[in-house]
């Protein structure tokens, strides 16, 4: 006798944001594989490539159901504009999965700490800790987000270590972002058993970072691969399927964490 094993994530109905490319794209496509039946991805300003990832996802089943959104995680506005846009296009009464995985990504528009602004420092923040934190709180409250729903924010390695220019205000945003999972998973999890968790991603090769690795030369190649004590980049498949496994019923008792999916980059290794 044959037993068919469920998808982890069947019959799930999912957001991805940032789904155009990279990391957001291959979580995407990873939960259709597993099972979802409805995703909507957003794009700020690549509808082509959120075609393709829309097409990647029907390519797994013609009965999924896509919808991509135009959105920009610096939009004070972003998370109601998303579960709105999200809940039309896929003609659904409720999101079952929340995941933040488009961020502000250019390192070269991040100003030094000498050159620090408000306006350029709350830019990032926002991008970082708020969008997230609206993306979130409309699923469970616009988007009607049951019991057992799962929100899942992209955060880095960066946001537990000291890195210096150009890069501290995208680690104090991503450890704000921390911090906003742990007071959401007891807010929703109390009132609604709804898990609220970070990945800590580290260094991982997607097509952006293969860009900035072939402009920076090799010394810059081996100084990021040199983060993991595994001395490589991370692929997307693997950060996309440990995502998968935190939006999954078999990680109920993770609430309120940072899941690490960096290949011990934050690991003090002597010798």
């Amino acid at each position: 006798m044959t037993t068919t094993v469920p998808a982890p994530l069947a019959g799930k109905i999912a957001i991805v944001t940032g789904g155009s490319k990279g990391i957001g794209a291959g979580i995407a496509i990873t939960f259709a594989k597993q099972g979802c039946t409805h995703i909507a991805i957003t794009y700020k300003s690549d509808p082509a490539g959120a075609e393709e990832t829309c097409k990647a996802m029907t390519a797994v089943s013609p009965s999924i159901k896509t919808f991509s959104v135009a959105a920009s995680v610096e939009d004070t506005e972003f998370g109601t504009k998303v579960v709105q846009g999200a809940l039309e296009g896929l003609g659904v009464d409720h999101i079952d999965i929340a995941v933040s995985s488009a961020a502000i990504v250019n390192v070269e528009s991040f100003p030094s700490v000498a050159d620090m602004t408000f306006e350029s420092w709350n830019k990032v923040i926002t991008g970082e800790a708020w969008a997230p934190f609206t993306l979130a709180r409309a699923a469970v409250e616009i988007g009607k987000m049951p019991h057992g729903g799962r929100i899942i924010m992209l955060s880095s390695a960066s946001s537990k270590i000291a890195n210096g220019d150009p890069l501290t205000s995208y680690s104090v945003g991503k450890a704000a972002m921390e911090a906003v999972v742990r007071n959401m998973s007891a807010v929703y999890g109390i009132q609604k058993g709804i898990t609220v968790n970070s990945i800590s991603v580290g260094a991982t090769l997607t097509a952006t970072m293969q860009s900035f690795v072939d402009k920076s030369g090799p010394e810059f190649e081996a100084y990021v691969k040199g983060f993991s004590v595994l001395k490589r980049l991370g692929e997307v498949q693997e950060v996309a399927d440990i995502v998968a496994f935190v939006a999954s019923p078999q990680a109920s008792w993770i609430v309120g964490n940072s899941v690490p999916a960096n290949g011990g980059s934050l690991l003090a290794v002597q010798g």
